[in-house]
């Protein structure tokens, strides 16, 4: 997930982003260093709120498979994006969520496999709507 490439444009509307990861806050700290990211990054690597927000653990197709394989490659190619060492259970898939600011779920993606990550823009607008007076 390359959310934090639009963060200009989520802080624009609004938005705050925050990324939970399954390692430690040593990880946590040294990826943030390494990647060069400016944003919340929480840990649980008890995978808690991965179970609450109802985020599957991947089968080897799901993690593995053609279709899989093909859209990594492409980010590789066209975004540049490498895979680095994995921290936590390695087929824990992810996920997207918008929480509105009174803490409900408004919004939601969670991945069917590895490489099923919604358009940036599609968060946003979701993000957007919620950020909205009603």
């Amino acid at each position: 997930m390359q959310l934090h490439r639009d963060r200009e444009a989520f802080e624009q509307a609004g938005v705050e982003l925050a990324v939970i990861g399954q390692g430690t806050p040593r990880h946590a700290r040294a990826f943030k260093e390494d990647q060069g990211l400016e944003f919340t990054l929480l840990v649980d690597p008890d995978r808690r709120t991965y179970k609450a927000a109802g985020a599957k653990v991947g089968s080897v197709s799901e993690l593995l498979g053609p279709r899989v394989a093909l859209r990594a490659l492409r980010a590789v190619a066209s975004e540049r994006v490498i895979q680095g060492r994995t921290i936590g259970h390695p087929a824990q898939l992810g996920g997207v969520l918008v929480v509105a600011p009174g803490g409900a779920v408004v919004w939601s993606h969670l991945a069917d496999d590895a490489g099923d990550n919604p358009p940036n823009d599609v968060v946003l607008d979701a993000a957007r709507a919620a950020t909205e007076p009603a």
